[in-house]
């Protein structure tokens, strides 16, 4: 079966660089002791933000996109990493490979109707016992409000239901669940959103703005799910 638009994300190559933001260095506070030398597959790396924060703390990434450019952006700032262009419901690796498997901010983009067969295919190139951690907008009034992506191109939301029926279903069992994020995180994605798509140009970093950001998506709220979920 042909899919389209697996992830509906634009590259530019002027804005989108190898560079960890507060989310990724929230996803390295979640998943860190798991990941430490051990074998970790980063399904929709993009230009591999959360890799550049790992590249000396697990033994061997390997980085799965549909975007062939920015996996080159990855490879050429992180040349240790394995870089693979694959769709999520069917990845190119032997089973029981990894030992762990990190999904961040992708389900959401993947096709309607796929998010099972992702997280199966997951769970069989995964060894046992091993782990997936899970990232993806918490489906609520406010964060669905602050979203223009969801308003404009139905950028997809997930209750803490949905998110632990499909994981269940496909063999795991969940050991945490975090929602994190509120008003600052909102604020800061409509600005990514606004320089990227409006005026075409990266957004500035801004120290203050960072480390607020930084405090925010690590601090409980309303924005973002974060799941560790164990394969049984």
């Amino acid at each position: 079966m042909k899919v389209k638009n697996q992830r509906l994300m634009t590259f530019s190559e002027s804005i989108d660089v190898t560079e960890a933001k507060g989310e990724h260095k929230y996803y390295l506070s979640f998943s860190r002791l798991y990941v430490a030398d051990k074998k970790v597959l980063n399904v929709g790396s993009w230009t591999g933000p959360y890799e550049i924060l790992i590249y000396d703390i697990a033994k061997d990434i390997t980085s799965v996109d549909v975007e062939e450019k920015a996996l080159k952006v990855l490879k050429k700032n992180l040349p240790k990493v394995h870089t693979v262009k694959a769709f999520s419901h069917r990845l190119p690796f032997s089973t029981e490979t990894f030992d762990v498997i990190t999904f961040f901010d992708v389900i959401e983009h993947i096709p309607v109707g796929y998010e099972l067969a992702s997280v199966l295919e997951m769970s069989r190139v995964l060894k046992k016992d091993g782990y997936l951690f899970l990232a993806t907008p918490s489906k609520n009034f406010l964060s669905c409000l602050f979203d223009p992506a969801y308003l404009l191109a139905g950028h997809r939301h997930y209750t803490k239901a949905q998110l632990t029926g499909i994981l269940e279903e496909a063999g795991f069992r969940i050991e945490a669940v975090e929602r994190v994020g509120s008003f600052f995180s909102s604020f800061y994605a409509l600005s990514f959103y606004f320089f990227k798509h409006i005026l075409r140009m990266k957004m500035p970093t801004i120290k203050f703005v960072e480390e607020k950001m930084e405090k925010d998506i690590a601090s409980e709220g309303y924005i973002q799910y974060a799941i560790r979920a164990k394969k049984i």
